[in-house]
């Protein structure tokens, strides 16, 4: 698919950014076969993400959300 990690950065990017915000950093890329898959680490949320070749398709599914305190502090 792509033969340097700095091309397979520049692939990712703007859907990244399309996804998930301007903000979204890619953690980890790893290229399977004719897809790329990899972490990456959005305000608020870590993300994995499958891109496919053929399509170019972003993918995304949260893997770690953070929510605010429900309960109020006891003192």
């Amino acid at each position: 698919m792509l033969k340097s990690v700095d091309a397979l950065r520049r692939e990712i990017r703007g859907p990244l950014e399309d996804a998930c915000g301007p903000e979204a950093r890619m953690l980890t890329a790893e290229v399977h076969g004719r897809e790329v898959r990899g972490l990456a680490l959005c305000p608020g949320r870590v993300v994995c993400f499958v891109m496919d070749e053929r399509l170019q398709h972003l993918q995304v599914a949260d893997r770690l959300r953070l929510t605010k305190a429900s309960r109020k502090p006891a003192a």
